[in-house]
């Protein structure tokens, strides 16, 4: 490409990205607000009760992350693609029976598990109701915010996403002052939730899928699976340290985890506006190559500056974070920021790859996760072994997933 080119490139779209990447931000400081409020508003028991119900809710939200990306795809593959004879859009279209399957199958999961809790916390039933009835809206408002970033309008979806974590954040600060304890924040999620599903399904009303689209399509669940996939490889490195290490070196590499894998925020802000265009330019081999480049020149740049900041100045930033009794973090930070960087490049790869419901990738990933499931049990409790492990497989992943981008890009079709 030309400098003229490239220059019209960054003006047409950089204005955009760095509008997402300030909201994005803006929603990552409200949701950490949210935390710290929860964490000094509560104290350790109310927390330790809110902590076990806001994890039953982020599985689920892992779910509807994934609709949300199933559903962006669809319904920018349905622009592409000419009506068949008599087929119309509807209100309930395959997206909706989707949501609606998707977050009744986890409500019900939800309701199940927190039983269990509900008998060992020795809380109450209201917390397991609110609990549950958070579900479905979640998915909805996924849902909704995919039909608006399948149709190019990916400003709107994070600026719903922003405002219902500020709204989470001023609400939360009303029901601690009113004294309503963890039961009150849960009523603040559902709350929220229900407002936001509320105004984005109105917003796109217009956003329906046609009737043909039959819901769970191959297309779809591939997509479904490509984000849950990824999801799982990113987040259970926490839970074999925690089932295989000690107590004390388990937390402090969950601690040092928690720091280092905003890394992965900067692929999930560009998958925001990249994901629909790769959909509706996927035949232009080198419009396609283009935005892969600039997606992993970013993420790559930021991995290694989050690399740099730990490595240098990981002993002071640490105790200021996390406090006191976190020494293993400081030791194990810059290896786990290495470990990453690959992992973060597998999430800006996998952005094309999702736009074309890639089974290829698909199943990268999901032997990518039966070896790192196999290698952690294996070298456990060597912690810094597991770290090696892991950042070795992230460097594989991303090179097998690099590997069918560049077979589709020469090709000319897609990364199937």
């Amino acid at each position: 490409m030309t400098g003229k080119k490239l220059g019209g490139l960054a003006s047409q779209h950089g204005k955009a990205i760095l509008e997402i990447g300030v909201v994005s931000v803006a929603g990552i400081l409200a949701s950490a607000g949210f935390q710290v409020l929860a964490i000094r508003g509560l104290g350790p028991q109310g927390y330790g009760l809110l902590a076990s119900f806001l994890a039953l809710i982020n599985v689920a939200a892992i779910g509807s992350s994934a609709l949300r990306n199933s559903v962006a795809v669809i319904t920018a593959q349905s622009g592409l693609t000419q009506d068949r004879p008599g087929s119309r859009r509807r209100w309930l279209d395959s997206s909706l029976v989707e949501a609606l399957v998707l977050g009744t199958v986890c409500t019900a999961g939800i309701l199940v598990v927190s039983l269990l809790l509900a008998s060992s916390l020795d809380t109450n039933v209201p917390a397991l109701i609110v609990t549950a009835s958070v579900i479905i809206p979640y998915f909805l408002f996924s849902r909704a915010q995919g039909l608006l970033q399948g149709a190019g309008d990916s400003r709107s979806v994070v600026w719903w996403s922003t405002g219902a974590q500020i709204m989470q954040l001023l609400l939360s600060l009303v029901a601690l002052a009113l004294g309503f304890g963890a039961i009150g924040i849960l009523a603040v999620l559902l709350a929220t939730a229900l407002l936001g599903t509320a105004g984005s399904t109105y917003q796109a009303r217009h956003h329906s899928l046609r009737s043909h689209k039959k819901p769970f399509s191959v297309d779809s669940s591939v997509v479904l699976l490509l984000t849950i996939a990824l999801a799982w490889l990113t987040n259970v490195d926490v839970i074999l340290v925690r089932a295989g290490a000690s107590g004390e070196v388990a937390g402090a590499y969950a601690a040092a985890a928690v720091l280092v894998k905003t890394i992965l925020i900067v692929p999930a802000t560009l998958s925001l506006y990249l994901l629909p265009r790769f959909v509706t330019r996927r035949k232009d081999s080198s419009m396609t190559k283009f935005g892969v480049n600039v997606t992993l020149a970013i993420t790559g740049a930021s991995g290694l500056a989050m690399f740099l900041i730990v490595w240098l100045f990981g002993g002071v930033i640490v105790p200021v974070l996390f406090g006191a009794g976190y020494e293993v973090s400081i030791q194990v930070l810059p290896w786990l920021a290495l470990a990453w960087l690959p992992w973060a490049m597998v999430g800006g790869i996998l952005i094309r790859l999702t736009a074309s419901s890639s089974k290829f990738g698909l199943s990268i990933l999901l032997c990518a996760a039966l070896i790192q499931w196999v290698g952690a049990v294996a070298l456990l409790p060597d912690v810094m072994a597991m770290i090696a492990m892991n950042g070795c497989l992230g460097l594989f992943v991303f090179i097998g997933l690099f590997a069918i981008h560049l077979v589709s890009a020469r090709s000319g079709g897609p990364a199937e």
